[in-house]
């Protein structure tokens, strides 16, 4: 029994010493004493090569020292062992230095799905819509000056494209409804497993270089071209019409670029005020179009309707249509209106929050603070160190306890903060607490 416990005893004192050299490694990035830092962290993995932290805070000495390279291996290895939102935050920034946008982009997706703490994941947010729109255009200069040698062969089967229908014979008050209708209706394609739906961002720039009126690119016959462009074998297009006083016609069609065939679907008709079961019939029936059949949860998923109220319906689209003209104030007014309307219009205020952060809205443009990468990079980094830095000794213990097994560590969680072997759900105070052991621990047995 002495044996166990002194052994215990002794693997407690070397997590001890990993945890002080990881405290002491974070205070030598902090003086800008980077080689030092990186010999010190290199001593704590020495001790517990599993501990997660000590190999990303050598990511990010690394990175600071500027040795990209080793810097990626090491955030590597720490995501390898247990992810977190501040480790992906570097890969993010260290792939855009590199200019690997797409790279950038899911790091710093994975990043926000940790939940970072205070301003940092306000920042990341906003630093991400600049970047997504910043490699949408990038992708459209690319495929408008590779047009011709663009192989329609190559395009993969499952993808596919939904543009903004024809709104030419609606009213003005009533014309936005035709982006609602694409813009539901690729959300709702996106739930099907066997499809890729191409981002509506790259669709909206597309249009916009092109300089197509909503005829034009609702037009089958320029569908191939724009299908293409966007590296989708398949384009949703077609008109809504308005019928008498209250009432909408949906004709569409689900063209090929390959062999510019196209599939006309059954005229869907209803009242506006029930916008999403004219919407999910005409869905369902692009669906059975392409010959796909859909499992019982992909069908629910789909019936699943966005809002009841009519009014909030309406303003969600005005936001849309505000929003594709660069108007982020009024778009941001629009979708507010339309979360006022309804409290579970989850979209709405998802989209309110989006035009918040764009620069003419009084956003910060991606940078809390500036517009430009460098300048993001230097606030997100002062904040996110400022979040990291271990300030007493109860962090310490709880590193220790952790790394040594005896109290659940946060790699035990998945993203909703729930223990994968347990039922309840664990909130972020259970990975600290105090260990406690009971019993005579003289007795000889």
């Amino acid at each position: 029994m002495f044996r166990i416990i002194i052994l215990a005893l002794v693997g407690l004192l070397a997590i001890g010493c990993s945890s002080g050299l990881y405290t002491q490694g974070q205070k030598l990035v902090e003086e800008e004493k980077y080689d030092r830092a990186i010999e010190t962290f290199y001593r704590s993995i020495k001790i517990n090569p599993e501990s997660a932290d000590s190999w990303r805070e050598l990511g990010v000495a690394f990175f600071k020292k500027g040795d990209l390279v080793k810097a990626e291996d090491a955030l590597k290895q720490s995501n390898a062992i247990r992810p977190h939102a501040r480790t992906n935050l570097f890969l993010g920034l260290l792939y855009e230095k590199q200019e690997d946008l797409t790279n950038a982009i899911e790091a710093y997706r994975i990043s926000l799905a940790y939940n970072p703490k205070g301003r940092t994941r306000d920042m990341i947010e906003s630093h991400l819509d600049r970047l997504i729109t910043q490699n949408v255009k990038r992708e459209v200069a690319v495929a408008l000056d590779g047009e011709a040698d663009i192989d329609v062969s190559a395009i993969p089967e499952n993808t596919i494209a939904v543009v903004d229908f024809d709104n030419t014979h609606l009213s003005p008050e009533m014309a936005p409804i035709s982006k609602g209708l694409a813009e539901f209706t690729s959300i709702d394609l996106s739930k099907v497993a066997s499809l890729r739906v191409i981002d509506r961002l790259k669709i909206d720039a597309i249009i916009s270089e092109l300089k197509l009126s909503s005829s034009q690119y609702s037009d089958p016959s320029y569908a191939p071209r724009v299908g293409r462009l966007l590296g989708s074998s398949r384009l949703v297009t077609g008109s809504v019409l308005g019928i008498g006083e209250d009432g909408i016609r949906l004709d569409g069609a689900v063209v090929s670029t390959r062999d510019s065939a196209a599939l006309t679907t059954e005229t869907t008709e209803g009242k506006l005020a029930s916008f999403f079961r004219v919407q999910k019939d005409f869905v369902f029936k692009v669906i059975d179009e392409m010959g796909i059949s859909l499992t019982s949860s992909e069908r629910d998923a789909i019936e699943e309707v966005p809002t009841e109220s009519h009014l909030a319906f309406l303003a969600y689209c005005r936001g849309l249509d505000y929003k594709s003209r660069g108007m982020f104030n009024e778009a941001r007014q629009e979708f507010n209106v339309a979360a006022g309307q309804d409290k579970g219009f989850e979209a709405a205020g998802v989209a309110a929050k989006a035009m918040g952060r764009m620069p003419s809205a009084g956003g910060t443009g991606g940078t809390g603070g500036g517009g430009s990468g460098e300048q993001f990079e230097v606030s997100v980094v002062g904040e996110s160190d400022l979040e990291i830095t271990v300030t007493g000794l109860d962090q310490v213990q709880t590193i220790s306890l952790s790394s040594s097994g005896f109290v659940f560590g946060s790699q035990q969680f998945d993203l909703r903060n729930v223990w994968a072997g347990f039922p309840p759900q664990l909130t972020d105070a259970f990975q600290q607490g105090v260990l406690i052991i009971r019993g005579n621990l003289d007795v000889d047995q």
